[in-house]
């Protein structure tokens, strides 16, 4: 699988609503800006995000896009399969008797399975650690 442009563009376009999750609402040209995408790009992967029901939009003055879900429970394999489609490594027209597609199964499993474990909020504790970030609480 090659990871497109598409789809490293909607997982930073989730990452940037992540971190603005506790500030409610972030609009597409913050997230264009902040992230480096191309507004007219950002737009349309924003709609598809939004059917996977991973993003919600607000209309108005004071709309833009936040989170439908936890970061947490928002999955890099959840933000690819909205944008992508089906993560699938495989032809189906591979013979199924052989070794060989038996190991190929492994690494889409192992695959998939990781991009299964890592979730946004995962992306953004790792954000957090690298800039060495600290919040205070009061």
């Amino acid at each position: 699988m090659k990871i497109t442009a598409r789809a490293d563009y909607a997982v930073l376009a989730v990452f940037e609503l992540a971190l603005r999750f506790q500030n409610g609402r972030t609009q597409a040209r913050e997230i264009a800006e902040r992230q480096q995408i191309p507004l007219r790009f950002l737009e349309q992967i924003l709609i598809q995000l939004k059917r996977g029901g991973l993003v919600k939009s607000v209309r108005g003055a004071s709309g833009g896009y936040i989170l439908a879900r936890l970061p947490a429970s928002i999955t890099l394999k959840d933000v690819l399969e909205a944008v992508e489609g089906d993560l699938s490594l495989l032809d189906p027209r591979l013979n199924p008797n052989s070794t060989v597609l038996r190991v190929w199964k492994e690494v889409e499993s192992e695959f998939l399975g990781k991009l299964q474990s890592l979730s946004i909020e995962d992306l953004v504790r790792r954000k957090i650690r690298e800039d060495k970030i600290v919040f205070y609480h009061i």
